[in-house]
């Protein structure tokens, strides 16, 4: 359970306030050059009642990871219970991933960036948060796969190029960019979806990776079998 939801709404608010403003700070100037000071004036509050919330900076590194964790958790989890085909599910996978990273820049900055200055608790549960996420969506790509609704890829390495697409936001999206995040996604869809050739009347598909990985391992069985037949022959 987090620790704002033990709280009183007041002051579950005013945490809320502080925890926005300590993502704000870690994401534009990084963690460790942010003080508690610039905090507090972020959030409207002096020192003194910012140390009436948390105990330290770390303290308020480990909110803010707490924080994205169990915002992306509870929106995949509710995707997932919905029990679509799969294929629509990580459609609606990748607009979550896209949308949430928009709309909590600052949040997923400091998570992607400040993990490696997590204590050991807490980079311990984000760790296996992260786990436990790229695994849920894992289940869905190989039940998808089951049911014949998607290609027969190695589940974990669609997760994570999927991931990986949509996660890497953090590092480019700006809200004042050409594109909106409903764009993006709809973008990083049909690129999943269809790649990135454009369609050719008669086109063959010698590009596409399983049909290479066929064809190499037809060679290198002929070329392995060749042997066998010359020594059978010769006796």
């Amino acid at each position: 359970m987090s620790r704002d939801a033990t709280l009183p709404p007041t002051r579950a608010a005013v945490l809320d306030e502080i925890v926005r403003a300590a993502a704000a700070a870690f994401g534009e100037v990084g963690y460790r050059t942010a003080t508690l000071d610039a905090i507090a004036e972020r959030a409207g509050l002096s020192k003194v009642t910012l140390y009436r919330y948390v105990s330290s900076k770390e303290d308020l590194l480990s909110l803010v990871v707490e924080r994205t964790i169990a915002t992306f958790r509870t929106g995949l989890r509710e995707i997932v219970e919905e029990r679509r085909p799969a294929e629509e599910t990580l459609r609606r996978i990748v607009r979550f991933q896209v949308r949430l990273l928009a709309e909590n820049l600052a949040f997923l900055t400091v998570f992607f960036a400040e993990e490696s200055g997590l204590p050991a608790p807490m980079a311990a549960q984000a760790a296996r948060a992260k786990r436990e996420y790229d695994r849920t969506i894992e289940r869905v790509v190989r039940e998808g796969i089951e049911a014949g609704r998607l290609r027969p890829l190695p589940p974990m390495l669609v997760v994570f190029g999927l991931l990986g697409m949509c996660n890497w936001l953090h590092k480019w999206y700006r809200p004042q960019g050409a594109l909106s995040p409903e764009q993006i996604a709809d973008v990083f869809v049909d690129l999943l979806e269809r790649g990135y050739l454009a369609d050719r009347p008669g086109a063959s598909r010698d590009g596409d990776a399983l049909t290479r990985i066929d064809k190499r391992l037809g060679r290198l069985e002929a070329a392995m079998a060749a042997p066998r037949r010359r020594r059978t022959r010769r006796s």
